[in-house]
Parts: C-alpha cells; sequence; structure tokens
C-alpha cells in the first residue's frame, strides 16, 4: 500500500450547484479543505453570529437619501441642458458640485464608521 493512502471514510452526495459553491467559499474563507469544512460541521454543528452595526445602517439610510437627492438633482440639470435652458448650467454646476461634496462627506463619514472584522487564522473560527 501507498504511504499516501488517505484516512477516513469516503463519502457521496448530491448537492445543489449554491450549497457546493458556498462550502467551497467556506472553506477557502477558514483556509480549509472542503473535506475538512464537512467534517467539522457534521461533528460540531454550525454557530451563526449576527453583528449589527447601528451606527453604519443609520448612515447607510442617511447616504441613501443623499443619493437620491443627489440623482434628483443631476436629473433637473440634464432636463435643463436638453431644453437649451443655457442661463442654467452655472446653476447647475454648482449644485453638482455641491452634491459632489456632500458625497465626499458622506463617504468619509461612512469609512470612518466602518468596523473591520478580523479573522485570525490561528484562532477557532465560527461559521
Amino acid at each position: 500500500m501507498s504511504k499516501n493512502k488517505r484516512s477516513g471514510e469516503q463519502f457521496n452526495v448530491r448537492i445543489s450547484k449554491e450549497a457546493k459553491d458556498k462550502i467551497i467559499a467556506n472553506a477557502i474563507l477558514l483556509s480549509t479543505s472542503q473535506a475538512k469544512y464537512i467534517e467539522q460541521l457534521a461533528i460540531n454543528g454550525c454557530d451563526v453570529i449576527e453583528i449589527r452595526n447601528d451606527k453604519f445602517i443609520e448612515y447607510v439610510d442617511k447616504v441613501e437619501t443623499e443619493l437620491n437627492k443627489m440623482g434628483n438633482n443631476l436629473n433637473q440639470m440634464a432636463r435643463a441642458i436638453n431644453l437649451g435652458k443655457l442661463d442654467l448650467v452655472e446653476r447647475n454646476i454648482e449644485i453638482f458640485n455641491n452634491a459632489k461634496k456632500s458625497f465626499d462627506q458622506l463617504y468619509s463619514k461612512l469609512v470612518e464608521h466602518e468596523e473591520k472584522i478580523t479573522l485570525n487564522s490561528t484562532a477557532t473560527r465560527t461559521i
């Protein structure tokens, strides 16, 4: 017999492509083999951890509102230009620049409040 003979039992199953893709993605995320990932799920079960960041959700809501306002402003600018109202172009440029400034400020706030979760490769990870 070969020294490279695998230990353990072989188990063949049919699963959906979606489930297979999820298994592959999770195994990669956890830096383990697909077989080891499935084995650990079978032995240890699966814990679901919900992480909620209310500040982040609040900022996302604000960004959505501001983006809607900017979209309306851009639509009004395009309409005025298409109607040939060139006298409004300067005002529209000012509105656009203000919208860009607002977007940049909101983006900075989002980045400021973003929370990153770092998984230590030596720590036990729960999916």
